[in-house]
C-alpha cells in the first residue's frame, strides 16, 4: 500500500489476513482531543490539527501565518469554553467513550476464544493527542502483533479527516520503525449492521414518518475543493441515507441530508445545505424534527456542544433558553424534552456499535 492515498476497501484486504496463526492488531482511530479544556492545551492540539496537510486550506506559508497569528489566539479561548461544557470527570468524551468501545469490541473477540495474548488485539488511538498512534503501535508490537488493521471511525470516508488518520498512521510507523503488513478499512457506510444500528437509534426516539416527523441526517461538512479533487464522501452519504430510509420503511426523499461544522467565514466553499439553516426554515412548522448524526461514531464537540447550542436554538429561535448547563446534565434527554426536537443518539460504546464494528472487522480479517 502506498503512502498518501493508501486506502483500500476491506473487500480488497482479505488475502493479507487469512492466515490464522498471526496476532492481528486492530486500531480504532479518530481525530483526537486536547489534553484538557484549558487554552494552552487547546492551542497545542489545534496547532497540530490545523497544520495537517489534509486540513489546511491555503498554501502552507500563508496558512501557517494565518493559523499562528490570527486563528489560534482567538480560537483557543473560544474553544476552551466549548470544551469545558462537554468535559467530564473522566476527561474528553471522545477519548473516554472510544476507549470503552475498543474494550467492548475486544470482549466480543475474546468471547470467541482468543488465546494467549489474543489473536486479535484491539486498541483505541487518535491522530492528534493521546492515546497517540505511536504509543499504540509500540503497545501492539509488545503484545506480539505481526499484522495491523486500521479502522478510522468515520463511516463515510473523506479526504479530511479519513486520510489525515491514514497519513498519521504511516508517519507513526516510520517514527516507531515498525512496518508489519497493514490494511486500512476505508469506510463502512453501507454495511448492513451499521445501517441497522443507525435506523434503530432513529426508531428508538419515536420517529414516525407517517405522522409527519421530519428526519435530518447531519454530517460534518467538507471543502468543495475536495469534491472537485474526487472525494466521494457525499456519494457515500447519499447511499447511507437511501439504505437508512429503506430500513425505516420510508421514501428516501423524505430524509433531509445536511451539513455542519464549517470552518472559516466563507461557507460557500463547503458542502451544503447547512443543518442550522434547514432548522431555521422550519421554525414555524407544526411537525416534530428528529436529528441524527450518522457520520459521528462517537460523541464529541460537534454533537455534545453543537446540538444544544446551535441546532436546538436554530429550530426554536434565537434567545431560546439553554438546553442544559453542562454535559453532566444529560444533554440528549434535555434536548428531547423540547417538544418539537428529538436527537437520535450517537452509537458511542453501545452494544450495537461494538457488534457492528466487530462485523466490519470480521469481513476484513476472516473472509
Amino acid at each position: 500500500m502506498s503512502q498518501g492515498m493508501g486506502v483500500m476497501r476491506y473487500t480488497c484486504l482479505c488475502a493479507l489476513l487469512t492466515e490464522r496463526d498471526h496476532v492481528i492488531g486492530v486500531i480504532l482511530a479518530n481525530t483526537g482531543s486536547p489534553a484538557s479544556p484549558e487554552p494552552d492545551d487547546i492551542e497545542r492540539y489545534l496547532r497540530e490539527f490545523l497544520m495537517d496537510d489534509r486540513i489546511r486550506q491555503l498554501p502552507k506559508p500563508f496558512w501557517k501565518y494565518l493559523v499562528y497569528r490570527h486563528i489560534l489566539p482567538k480560537r483557543k479561548v473560544a474553544s476552551a469554553a466549548r470544551y469545558r461544557f462537554i468535559w467530564t470527570e473522566e476527561g474528553s468524551p471522545l477519548v473516554v467513550i472510544q476507549q470503552q468501545l475498543a474494550e467492548k469490541v475486544q470482549a466480543l473477540f475474546d468471547a470467541e476464544g482468543n488465546e494467549g495474548d489474543g489473536r486479535i488485539v484491539v486498541r483505541s488511538a487518535m491522530s492528534y493527542g493521546e492515546p497517540s498512534l505511536e504509543g499504540v503501535l509500540r503497545d501492539l508490537r509488545a503484545a506480539g502483533a505481526d499484522r495491523l488493521v486500521l479502522l478510522p471511525l468515520y463511516p463515510q470516508s473523506a479526504y479530511s479527516p479519513t486520510l489525515a488518520v491514514v497519513d498519521a498512521f504511516w508517519r507513526a510507523q516510520e517514527a516507531v520503525g515498525w512496518k508489519p503488513p497493514s490494511a486500512v478499512i476505508d469506510n463502512y457506510h453501507d454495511d448492513p449492521a451499521y445501517i441497522a444500528a443507525i435506523a434503530g437509534s432513529i426508531h428508538n426516539v419515536g420517529f414516525d414518518a407517517a405522522a409527519g416527523d421530519k428526519l435530518v441526517l447531519s454530517l460534518h461538512a467538507i471543502p468543495l475543493k475536495d469534491e472537485a479533487a474526487g472525494d466521494t464522501y457525499r456519494a457515500q452519504i447519499a447511499e447511507s441515507a437511501r439504505l437508512i430510509a429503506e430500513a425505516l420503511d420510508m421514501a428516501s426523499d423524505g430524509i433531509v441530508v445536511s451539513f455542519q461544522s464549517v470552518f472559516g467565514h466563507d461557507e460557500s466553499k463547503w458542502t451544503s445545505p447547512l443543518t442550522r439553516d434547514i432548522l431555521k426554515g422550519w421554525r414555524d412548522g407544526d411537525f416534530r424534527v428528529v436529528l441524527a448524526c450518522p457520520g459521528f461514531a462517537i460523541d464529541c464537540l460537534e454533537t455534545l456542544y453543537d446540538i444544544p447550542h446551535i441546532m436546538v436554538p436554530a429550530l426554536e429561535g434565537e434567545g431560546a433558553a439553554p438546553v442544559v448547563e453542562h454535559v453532566d446534565g444529560d444533554i440528549q434527554a434535555a434536548c428531547n424534552t423540547r417538544g418539537r426536537f428529538a436527537w437520535a443518539p450517537t452509537l458511542n460504546a453501545s452494544d450495537e456499535h461494538a457488534a457492528l464494528i466487530k462485523d466490519v472487522l470480521v469481513k476484513a480479517i476472516r473472509p
